[in-house]
């Protein structure tokens, strides 16, 4: 009996109780969140002062320049050609030839009818008028998807061009069917000279042009569709044979110039990024930094981008002044509401406290090697303070 009435007190007791437990994880979370005024005032409470750092009101000196790097855009799902006054993107194009036994065998009796490289257009930048012009070219060396424009001095071809003709979107280009001739002879005697794929290059002012690239892995990707005719004593057939791009990379030589004094672009394609610091001399060596909120202000009159991008920017930790390498583990997305870009960069500026090594924030294109897009942002000798970098800090010290 004396059991089951401590059963009967027990369930009684967890039934009281029961709106305390499903109410503390909601005051766990409200007590884990960033400091509010009530927040502040139990935390002063425990021997913690909050203070704040705003560049806004604040005197912070700081810099935004603009930092150039040499980017491998073999990753990119987007490959690019073109041309303006200022930017070539170049393409360099492969395909692995699996060769029926059936043509090597009796190589002599084919005769090869056309060769098309087939691509599928996913992206345009820049003045879509301006004429779709290039050269496509036999390469002679061996290059992969780490190629950068350091490379392209080393990477040889032939001078003269294939392309019989090109339809106006550039979706659709006629190769000289020798070449792929020499494709299939170099497949049936290897002592011959190696299928390195094309190079394909404007010979003039072209219009911007991305296609769906081999990592797309989809029906899109890059094709080269060669059109067969066999002969022998008994039959004459015709074949379309079909190959899927197995390596592809542009390069792009260039950048595109600042709009004006105030701006500075962040580019994609180009390597062109930001380097921003702050000067935190005025935080405490003891502060931890509860929040640190960035915000860059669009020059919208400036801004130039393509059909398809992702609208937002991401902000880095720079872990050497010199190499202005990175870390990534610090990396912090800055998403667009309005004109602006903003984001929590706490953790970059906690550790640059800590460490005691502030070598500034690195501002870049979330997707650098996809598409050309240019971000403009009002720099720190933009007349208006308002439209400057703004950093926000919220930190907390021990009372002294």
């Amino acid at each position: 009996m004396n059991y089951l009435k401590k059963i009967i007190l027990t369930y009684r007791y967890l039934i009281n109780f029961l709106p305390v437990l499903v109410l503390f994880p909601f005051l766990f979370t409200a007590c884990s969140d960033d400091p509010s005024s009530l927040g502040s005032e139990l935390l002063n409470q425990d021997n913690i002062v909050i203070s704040h750092l705003d560049s806004f009101t604040d005197t912070l000196n700081q810099q935004f320049a603009s930092r150039k790097t040499n980017l491998a855009l073999g990753s990119s799902n987007i490959i690019i050609v073109g041309k303006d006054a200022n930017v070539e993107s170049q393409l360099l194009l492969a395909f692995s030839l699996s060769i029926a036994d059936k043509y090597l065998s009796n190589y002599d009796s084919i005769t090869f009818v056309s060769a098309n490289l087939v691509f599928t257009k996913k992206y345009s930048f820049g003045d879509t008028l301006q004429p779709f012009n290039v050269g496509v070219h036999q390469v002679t060396s061996t290059w992969n998807s780490l190629f950068t424009v350091d490379s392209l001095s080393k990477l040889s071809y032939a001078s003269n061009s294939v392309l019989l003709s090109a339809n106006s979107s550039g979706t659709d280009l006629a190769l000289d069917p020798a070449l792929v001739k020499n494709w299939f002879l170099a497949a049936k005697d290897t002592m011959l000279a190696k299928n390195y794929g094309v190079l394909i290059k404007p010979t003039g002012a072209c219009k911007f042009t991305g296609y769906a690239s081999s990592n797309s892995y989809n029906e899109n990707v890059p094709e080269l569709k060669i059109v067969v005719k066999k002969t022998t004593s008994y039959q004459s057939f015709q074949d379309t044979l079909t190959y899927f791009g197995s390596v592809d990379v542009h390069i792009v030589t260039g950048k595109f110039p600042e709009p004006s004094p105030q701006t500075l672009t962040i580019q994609s394609g180009t390597g062109v990024r930001g380097k921003l610091w702050f000067d935190l001399s005025k935080l405490p060596a003891d502060a931890i930094i509860n929040k640190a909120v960035l915000t860059l202000s669009i020059d919208t009159l400036n801004m130039k981008v393509g059909t398809s991008y992702s609208d937002g920017l991401a902000a880095y930790e720079i872990a050497d002044s010199i190499k202005d390498s990175t870390n990534s583990f610090a990396a912090v997305s800055l998403p667009r509401s309005g004109n602006k870009y903003s984001g929590d960069v706490q953790r970059i500026i906690n550790n640059a406290v800590i460490t005691k090594n502030n070598f500034g924030i690195m501002i870049t294109s979330p997707y650098l090697a996809t598409g050309l897009e240019n971000f403009a942002l009002f720099n720190s000798s933009v007349a208006n303070n308002e439209l400057k970098p703004r950093l926000a800090i919220t930190y907390s010290q021990k009372k002294k």
